[in-house]
């Protein structure tokens, strides 16, 4: 969040950034080797002896598995979903890549794309479809980047990586002119698409299983532009929301849904810093500030909000009971109250109760909309009992991550003290993707898949899409 007072661009989604300890060292590791930026559609020349063929079927999980195969069926997988796909949407035949799918390592010799030599070092913790004037081929880090990926986040992940790839080929081969950044994200939306494709297509060489969703979910955000990175930067590739949200589309509607992208029909939420000072603090309040504005806001938002659901029940400010950590004050009538959570809302005494400690912690790790996510699924959990709908469940808590999107598009619309920062959407992103604490992990019944896409939908939507799904 940042302060009001100087002239900036808007920050409404329309147009156009979890927090466990495993995740955290993750993320140190995977940013530090992927410097953020995951793909980059730089080329090379497909000369290479390595060069990859599909001659296998996996089944891809949420846990590693042999990584040419899974490169090998996904790379067969992706052939023959274009070969369908490319003539429908753009009328034109696909043709294979003539340099083919080329593992780089170490002791990869030097070679060519565009012309221009690349060693090891310029791959390095990354990949790239190379399609200049005499180059069609996909070159990766075969030695560090796709198995640390395999072995962080599963099988699937690897293979996005490849159908993210494939899709710079494909944008080749149609002649698609855009933006890098959507450039980018219509490739994630590709990605997306073929993932589809390969779950629901009987006799594909590549079999997903849901739970490698929310493994490749989770990934995706880590691998974002770093917050404050400008749509218009010639090398932007999206932030965590945007690229989920890309993903997600493809996955949802198809690669069709994906060929509008450079029509203007994409989700772009990067902006640059708009100040010295929220440049220096990353846009972030302290969290002694940050706690009451957000309960504020929270207040006012459902106090005008919470009348406009069915039966139109008037708001009744909950009561606050932080305490210093847990356990939270004790709620026992309450079916599904946790007292070791971080936040949470107890029906019965109309009150809300939050662990400072962890909650402080939390707000370090990833930022201040981090606080107000976690605030925000609280107080959608007291919405929803006072207006009569179910709190528990896997589908009351999509609702409630599907109210907080729909929070979060209110305060970037508002004319409060405060407006959203570069990467304060992918901070609650990141947020609702996993739970606030290993208490919670039991507990917690949807999916981060499906939370990631209910969030997205409060956001882009609003309110009434939440009610709808």
């Amino acid at each position: 969040m940042s302060q009001v007072g100087d002239p900036s661009p808007s920050t409404t989604p329309q147009r156009p950034h979890p927090h466990t300890g495993v995740l955290a060292v993750v993320v140190l590791v995977l940013v530090a080797a992927v410097a953020v930026v995951l793909v980059r559609a730089v080329g090379d020349d497909g000369d290479d002896s390595d060069t990859l063929a599909a001659t296998t079927s996996v089944d891809l999980r949420n846990r590693p598995a042999d990584l040419d195969q899974t490169l090998q069926a996904t790379a067969g997988s992706l052939r023959e979903f274009w070969s369908a796909e490319l003539p429908r949407i753009y009328d034109k035949p696909f043709e294979d890549l003539a340099g083919g799918i080329q593992p780089k390592t170490q002791d990869s010799p030097p070679w060519t794309c565009n012309g221009e030599r690349v060693t090891y070092d310029d791959i390095r913790g990354n990949a790239f479809y190379c399609g200049g004037k005499n180059d069609d081929y996909i070159a990766y880090d075969a030695a560090y980047l796709l198995p640390k990926l395999d072995k962080s986040f599963g099988a699937l992940t690897p293979a996005v990586v490849l159908a993210h790839e494939f899709g710079h080929a494909v944008q080749h081969r149609a002649g698609v002119n855009a933006p890098s950044v959507v450039i980018e994200l219509q490739a994630d939306c590709f990605a997306g698409a073929w993932v589809a494709y390969a779950q629901q297509s009987a006799g594909d060489p590549v079999a997903v299983e849901e739970t490698a969703l929310d493994s490749s979910i989770r990934a995706i955000p880590l691998l974002r532009d770093q917050p404050g990175t400008a749509a218009t930067n010639p090398k932007a590739h999206g932030l965590g929301f945007d690229r989920v949200n890309a993903f997600q589309t493809g996955y949802e509607s198809g690669a069709g849904r994906c060929a509008t992208f450079p029509d203007g029909n994409v989700v772009v939420t990067e902006l640059p810093f708009r100040t010295p000072a929220e440049l220096q603090t990353g846009g972030n309040l302290d969290f002694g500030a940050a706690v009451p504005f957000f309960v504020g806001h929270l207040d006012s938002y459902w106090s005008v909000t919470l009348p406009q659901l069915p039966g139109a029940p008037v708001y009744q400010r909950p009561a606050r009971n932080p305490v210093p950590s847990p356990p939270l004050p004790d709620c026992a009538a309450d079916p599904g109250y946790d007292p070791g959570a971080v936040t949470a809302y107890c029906a019965s005494s109309n009150a809300v109760s939050w662990a400072t400690a962890p909650l402080a912690r939390l707000h370090v790790s990833i930022g201040d909309m981090a606080t107000g996510a976690a605030l925000s699924e609280t107080w959608a959990r007291a919405a929803q009992a006072q207006a009569g709908l179910a709190t528990t469940g896997a589908a009351a808590e999509l609702q409630q991550v599907c109210f907080t999107g729909a929070w979060v598009a209110a305060i970037a619309s508002s004319s409060s003290p405060v407006q959203l920062s570069p990467g304060d959407v992918d901070e609650v992103l990141l947020t609702v993707l996993s739970p606030l604490s290993t208490d919670e992990v039991d507990a917690v019944q949807s999916t981060s898949f499906e939370r990631a896409d209910a969030f997205r939908t409060g956001l882009l939507n609003g309110l009434p899409a939440c009610l709808r799904s």
